[in-house]
């Protein structure tokens, strides 16, 4: 598994984008992101039981919820809710 992914190229941002198309793919976008949300959240069932040091555990799948959100930030999708991973309450 790796942890470096190639991005696409943007497209010329001098050419006005269809807004349309624009909100269609920012839907789908945010849609990919509720459910990466998901899945996360599944992983921390599965894995804060485990063994491990459940801080750092908790830590790292904090820094993905706050990446998510990042991505939401910039896209200007909105924030879907304050999102917190918190092993104590399991």
């Amino acid at each position: 598994m790796t942890n470096v992914i190639r991005f696409v190229a943007r497209a010329d941002t001098r050419l006005v984008a269809d807004p349309v198309a624009t909100a269609r793919t920012t839907a789908a976008a945010v849609a990919d992101l509720v459910s990466v949300v998901a899945e996360i959240k599944e992983i921390s069932e599965r894995v804060l039981p485990l063994p491990y040091d459940a801080r750092e555990i908790e830590r790292t799948l904090q820094a993905l919820l706050d990446a998510i959100s990042a991505i939401e930030h910039a896209t200007g999708s909105g924030r879907m809710g304050q999102r917190k991973v918190n092993a104590r309450s399991r």
